[in-house]
């Protein structure tokens, strides 16, 4: 129950952090995770197609598809859980201008190494707009459930509780992030 108890609230203070904006909070540094060129949306997924449910979101305008064995987790503001994994969206304030390189690499430098000390890095383009992939390394910590995100900009930021959040955050367990990833769709109109 005790190691029960300090993963959600593990997960919960990061999700929190996520929400904040980035300055001061993420800590600068090196990172020893590697680029991979940019990967088209066809070449995300690598996940075999399963049974799925529909998850739609006006807030964050985006829908996608998840396993349909995951329930909502009371507590936590969109996130869906099973035995098999999870996946979670926020939005992500940074400061503007900032690139999609300069998000993924504060986000890979956070003082808590939520992805393990050697995370990889995918660039990719979801629907023409940046974004990338953070995969864990074999040194992750247990407590963050093989977690791994896509960071992918909004073409006009979000306005959500009085504050513009100008990325999307999906995070998913590394097993499903492609599967998920793949099935992503932005439902705000092109501006």
């Amino acid at each position: 129950m005790k190691n029960i108890v300090y993963r959600l609230s593990f997960l919960c203070s990061l999700g929190f952090l996520t929400f904040v904006p980035l300055t001061g909070i993420l800590s600068p540094g090196s990172s020893s995770s590697q680029l991979s060129p940019s990967v088209d949306q066809n070449q995300v997924s690598r996940q075999p197609a399963s049974s799925t449910k529909q998850y739609k979101n006006a807030t964050y305008g985006v829908s996608l598809s998840y396993p349909s064995n995951w329930l909502p987790i009371k507590g936590y503001q969109e996130r869906f859980s099973g035995t098999d994994g999870f996946f979670q969206i926020m939005g992500l304030s940074s400061p503007s201008p900032s690139t999609i390189q300069k998000v993924c690499k504060d986000a890979l430098n956070h003082r808590l190494n939520p992805y393990g000390t050697r995370p990889q890095v995918q660039r990719l383009q979801i629907h023409g707009r940046p974004a990338c992939l953070i995969l864990p390394s074999s040194d992750q910590d247990p407590a963050m459930e093989r977690m791994a995100t896509l960071i992918v900009r909004y073409r006009t930021p979000i306005r959500l509780n009085g504050a513009n959040y100008n990325h999307l955050t999906l995070s998913a367990n590394k097993e499903h992030i492609r599967q998920i990833t793949n099935g992503l769709r932005f439902t705000i109109p092109r501006r």
